[in-house]
Order: C-alpha cells, then structure tokens, then sequence
C-alpha cells in the first residue's frame, strides 16, 4: 500500500504562517484552528459540505499550511475542536517506510521550536506514528 504525494489546493503559492506554540494553524484565511474554534464557525468556510461534526472531517485535497503540504483531519467533540490532525503529504512514503514520515514530522516541529511532546496551557502537540495503522501524524489535542 502506497501513501503518495497528493496536489496542493489553489493556495499553494501562498504561506501563511500559523503560531503552531499558540495552537494556531492557518489552513486558508477562513480557516484559521485554534483553541475555542467551534463548529459552528466551520461551517463558515469553503470546507464546509454538510459534515455532521460528529464524525472525522476529512478536508478535500492537499491544503498548504505555512508553505508545506498535509491531509488535515479535524475532530470536534461537544461542537468545539478537540483534535486536529496533520499527515505531511510532499513526499511518497509506502508502510515500510512510513516510519520516515514521522522523523519529517519531528523536524518540522524543531522547526517551530516545539518537541515531538509538548504540552501548552491550550493542550498538547504530539508527533505520533501508530504502528497499528502504520500511519505518522502531527496531532493537536486541544483542551
């Protein structure tokens, strides 16, 4: 099973730089995640295509955050977010070497200053590869 690189939606020439320490990630200029970010206001974006809340929400394509491309999964519970959740896509990666994504992963963290674990006053960032699933994540647990 290959996991492979997917085509960035129409923002890819843009970075627009999120405050990952803050739990700030800017998907597009409606789609800004942070802590306290509802549903409701979801369902404000071009995201939105009548996704419950209850279930994953898998949003379209490759969005380009801060210049890098990612699936991005959001989980709400009780109508605010709980999790958000990151797969770096710019490279093609099979289960063998999956593993490899999740060493991208804790790089890019370095990047933002932020170790592969690391807990904030909004919730904690987590750098994650389930061997289960052999699936690497950056996952945004918010409180």
């Amino acid at each position: 099973m290959k996991i492979g690189v997917i085509q960035a939606s129409s923002q890819a020439g843009r970075i627009i730089m999120s405050n990952w320490k803050n739990g700030n990630v800017n998907i597009s200029d409606k789609l800004v995640v942070r802590p306290g970010y509802t549903f409701d206001e979801f369902k404000n974006t071009e995201f939105y295509t009548d996704q419950d809340g209850i279930r994953i929400i898998t949003l379209d394509g490759a969005q380009v955050i801060d210049g890098r491309q990612y699936l991005v999964d959001l989980f709400f519970s009780e109508g605010r977010i709980y999790c958000l959740s990151l797969m770096n896509c710019e490279k093609e990666f099979t289960w063998e070497t999956e593993k490899e994504r999740k060493m991208l992963h804790d790089a890019i963290l370095a990047e933002y200053g932020i170790g592969e674990k690391e807990e904030f006053d909004w919730g904690k960032i987590v750098s994650n590869f389930d061997s289960r699933s052999t699936v690497s994540e950056i996952k945004f647990f918010y409180n």
